[in-house]
């Protein structure tokens, strides 16, 4: 994979977006955010021709047990160039803007991390889980995840907490 962004352009973003901070002294900084200017730096970075990311080449999530960090690499063919945008997020309430209204391929991430985590990505298209059952409540990548109980009622099956062993 090519270089990494440059700080001068991180500067100019970093003008640019008042929530905007970047570690200086790490040889590939990522871009920290805050949630309500996400939306309008994923725009800029993909639109503005100086910049040109135009593939999102993946999308995570990361439990810290007191916040959630959505973490986002992109990537610019036309100049060969990287850079890892993220943003913290409440863990009692982990939402964030969908990147669908920018990059469409992040369509499935989005409802993987969905699935798995339990961001919730305002304004998907299709959010719904994609590897656990829809009536399955609880969301397995997670530090606080308690697996549920299987269990067949009326012929359908249903999830519920397990019975402690105390």
């Amino acid at each position: 994979m090519g270089k990494y962004f440059d700080k001068e352009k991180l500067d100019l973003l970093k003008a640019q977006f008042d929530t905007a901070e970047y570690d200086a002294e790490q040889a590939e900084p990522a871009i920290n955010i805050g949630k309500n200017q996400l939306l309008g730096l994923m725009k800029v970075l993909r639109e503005t021709p100086t910049y040109a990311f135009d593939r999102m080449s993946n999308l995570t999530a990361v439990d810290y047990k007191e916040y959630f960090e959505m973490v986002y690499c992109l990537y610019s063919r036309r100049f060969d160039m990287w850079v890892t945008v993220k943003v913290k997020l409440e863990h009692d309430n982990p939402e964030v803007e969908s990147m669908t209204q920018i990059w469409e391929g992040t369509n499935f991430e989005e409802r993987e991390t969905y699935d798995l985590m339990g961001i919730n990505f305002l304004h998907h298209p299709d959010l719904r889980r994609i590897l656990m059952p829809d009536n399955y409540e609880a969301h397995p990548l997670r530090k606080d995840f308690v697996p549920l109980e299987p269990k067949i009622e009326g012929g359908v099956l249903t999830w519920h907490k397990q019975k402690s062993m105390s």
